[in-house]
């Protein structure tokens, strides 16, 4: 099968990329006027840069659509960082005939869609995209089936909660699978080293490295702040930390709400944050909040952990930050 103008105007940059000039000089008499267009300032692109460009000769016949296509697989990559509290997946879906789409989702730490957006995307743009997630993750990318997989997961969560989702999302159906029947665990990450010492040693490691002092609030703080400050009226911020915390475990001790809080959405961020940590190359720090994750949820009583006040903390912590910020919104208005 020839190919389209569109996808021969596709293939043109990566051309000139590649520095193929006898490639462009046998498009330059293409039938269609944008492609010849586009040949011209690719030729003078390469002349510029001191490609020696070769005399016209027999035509260059750009092969079948699939040869230049590209590699016609799913992938996907996972940003866990530019919105705290937020995962945002990407799929990357070729078309079975030609272009394809580009699928972005975004994930509350509740398992619901926050966001969806579907984008056609030209084989030219998936291929140059799959270069920046392999230049990016150091050749490290999420598996398409299990972000797929994440996105339905969310979205069934998000309709179960009797809470709408985007449009976009149910006409993106066909495309992204059936739904698991239980939360896709990312067995990507299988492969790293399982920690197994004390987590109070790398509790805070894992904290700054996964910027959780600006997680978004996940849980009511005030009720169990309350049975804190009645059972102990004296301590301060002078109070020895030590003391500070085990007050702090004593008022959530049998909490339900807290419980909750901690095997879910909390423990989530800790598994999403994983995934970043090893798309970024951070193995170790990455085994840490996995084994954090897998604490959370392997006991009944999370509460109890001895690390888990540096959690709660944080979230009395953005729990202030975000009620100063609505009354300073309140004041402007």
């Amino acid at each position: 099968m020839a190919a389209s103008a569109q996808e021969v105007l596709a293939q043109i940059p990566d051309l000139v990329r590649q520095r193929d000039a006898a490639a462009l000089v046998g498009l330059a008499d293409s039938g269609d006027k944008a492609v010849r267009k586009a040949v011209r300032k690719a030729i003078h692109v390469l002349k510029t840069k001191g490609v020696e460009i070769p005399e016209k000769g027999s035509s260059w016949t750009p092969g079948s659509v699939a040869g230049l296509r590209g590699e016609l697989v799913e992938a996907a990559m996972a940003d866990v960082g530019s919105n705290p509290g937020l995962l945002r997946l990407f799929v990357a879906k070729p078309g079975d005939e030609s272009n394809g789409f580009l699928f972005v989702a975004t994930l509350t730490a509740f398992e619901q869609v926050a966001d969806f957006k579907a984008y056609v995307q030209t084989d030219g743009q998936r291929t140059r995209l799959l270069r920046d997630w392999d230049r990016q993750g150091g050749g490290r990318t999420v598996p398409a089936s299990w972000a797929k997989a994440r996105i339905r997961w969310s979205r069934e969560q998000t309709l179960g909660r009797g809470v709408a989702v985007p449009e976009e999302i149910n006409r993106a159906l066909i495309h992204l699978g059936d739904a698991p029947s239980e939360r896709p665990e990312p067995s990507f990450l299988d492969a790293l080293t399982p920690y197994e010492g004390d987590l109070t040693e790398v509790i805070d490691g894992v904290l700054r490295s996964v910027a959780a002092n600006i997680w978004p609030p996940v849980l009511d703080v005030e009720p169990f702040l309350k049975r804190v400050t009645e059972s102990h009226p004296n301590i301060t911020q002078e109070t020895p930390e030590d003391e500070r915390q085990a007050a702090l475990l004593s008022g959530i001790a049998g909490d339900e709400s807290v419980r909750k809080a901690l095997q879910g959405p909390l423990a989530n961020l800790l598994e999403d944050s994983s995934i970043g940590l090893w798309l970024a190359g951070n193995d170790e720090t990455a085994a840490h909040a996995i084994a954090l994750a897998k604490a959370l949820r392997g006991t009944d009583e999370p509460e109890t952990l001895p690390w888990v006040s540096r959690l709660i903390g944080l979230q009395i912590a953005s729990t202030l930050a975000y009620q100063q910020q609505r009354q300073q919104q309140q004041m402007r208005t």
